[in-house]
């Protein structure tokens, strides 16, 4: 293998690295990076992922009173897609983000709702309920804690 050759291949695999290492990143978001107003206002990313074989329709959402979202949830989160949802609240201390989904056409209703306050951060009002619900279930975890919450959702 001549210089220019080496030069070349070591050119490729440097550029593919990079790309590589932007592909990862893109989409990743995570509450702790969100704009906000002044230091220790709360933050809230959920990730929503469907494992289902159903689309799932967006019949309502909120960033509750005191929040606005950064990046809202999406009409339909296809089979086996994720989306990441955002929201800050500007001048508050608490924060309660909701998503509700039918699932498929004639299917349950999943609610993902994250709320973030001190002293209290959870997904109980979170679940499957409505016609045929026992067919699925849902799972989360809080991996960041007040006031920048993170909560992942995978629902099968």
């Amino acid at each position: 293998m001549n210089t220019t050759t080496r030069r070349i291949t070591a050119a490729t695999v440097g550029i593919a690295a990079v790309v590589g290492i932007g592909l990862i990143g893109t989409g990743v978001a995570n509450a702790g990076t969100l704009p906000v107003t002044r230091p220790g206002e709360p933050t809230i990313a959920m990730t929503i992922t469907n494992h289902t074989d159903k689309p799932e329709h967006l019949i309502g959402s909120t960033a509750g009173q005191s929040g606005q979202w950064v990046n809202a949830p999406q009409r339909v989160l296809y089979p086996g897609a994720s989306e990441t949802i955002t929201a800050v609240a500007p001048f508050s201390n608490y924060l309660t983000a909701n998503a509700q989904y039918k699932i498929g056409a004639f299917g349950p209703t999943a609610n993902y709702e994250v709320e973030n306050m001190k002293g209290n951060v959870n997904t109980a009002m979170s679940g499957i309920w409505g016609p045929h619900s026992q067919q699925y279930w849902m799972n989360n975890t809080i991996s960041s804690h007040y006031p920048n919450v993170d909560v992942g959702f995978d629902q099968w």
